[in-house]
């Protein structure tokens, strides 16, 4: 890792999917195809949650979704990088509310929405958790909500925006350098001799998700039965909420 990430000037995010609004479902697919089929990987530049569930209609149920209709992984996918959200079948317990329409962590204005989306999905179903990754803007970050109550997040972009929660044990277990509180930029990654853990990158979001839930970039390898989920708009609040 060079030195020049430290000192570069701060660079404007560039507009995710996102940020320019959704592209109409027409545009995109003929017809949203609701034949069950198995998990796709995903995960770059994009964000999630992973709410503990085994009934993604009770996941809808409890979020203010519009145009609402089922569809599979295949369709999911390109739904959701393309502006729209997808709401996964059960995978080893968790639903997975993929999409750019997610508040974000560590961004000022969704700060109110963000946290009331995460307590309320919490509280509901017991564990909600948040990812988000886009290599552009440098984004990574992660968080976890129990019974309504945040116990850990983490966002980075340049510099550790959030850090909030005891450091867990998934997170330990990783070893990174910068979640360790003694660590000093000072100390070089080449003096360290231990490469890619010095800043967090959209590889090791992945890897957290995998020890707290699931890693979406290994979906393909789970041993699931096919499925259909269901593709929407995504509005701020849960139903609870308004």
């Amino acid at each position: 890792m060079s030195w020049w990430k430290f000192f570069r000037p701060k660079q404007k995010p560039k507009p995710t999917r996102g940020d320019l609004g959704p592209k109409p479902i027409e545009t995109l697919m003929e017809q949203v195809d609701a034949t069950p089929d198995r998990p796709i990987p995903f995960g770059y530049k994009m964000s999630w949650l992973a709410v503990r569930s085994s009934d993604s209609g009770s996941v809808c149920d409890a979020l203010e979704i519009d145009n609402l209709q089922p569809a599979n992984w295949k369709a999911g996918y390109i739904a959701a990088y393309n502006g729209h959200s997808f709401i996964s079948p059960p995978v080893n317990g968790w639903v997975l509310l993929v999409g750019h329409e997610l508040p974000e962590l560590g961004h000022p204005p969704h700060e109110r929405r963000w946290t009331s989306l995460m307590a309320s999905l919490s509280k509901k179903f017991g564990v909600a958790q948040y990812f988000a990754t886009h290599r552009v803007s440098g984004l990574d970050a992660w968080a976890c909500y129990q019974g309504g109550h945040e116990v850990r997040a983490f966002a980075y972009c340049d510099e550790v925006l959030v850090n909030r929660g005891e450091v867990t044990a998934g997170e330990l277990e990783l070893d990174y350098d910068y979640l360790d509180p003694s660590f000093s930029v000072e100390v070089s990654e080449l003096e360290r001799g231990v490469p890619n853990t010095f800043v967090p990158d959209e590889e090791h979001t992945m890897k957290v998700a995998g020890r707290w839930s699931v890693n979406p970039q290994l979906l393909d390898q789970l041993d699931t039965q096919p499925g259909v989920g269901w593709i929407g708009n995504l509005g701020w609040k849960s139903k609870s909420e308004r």
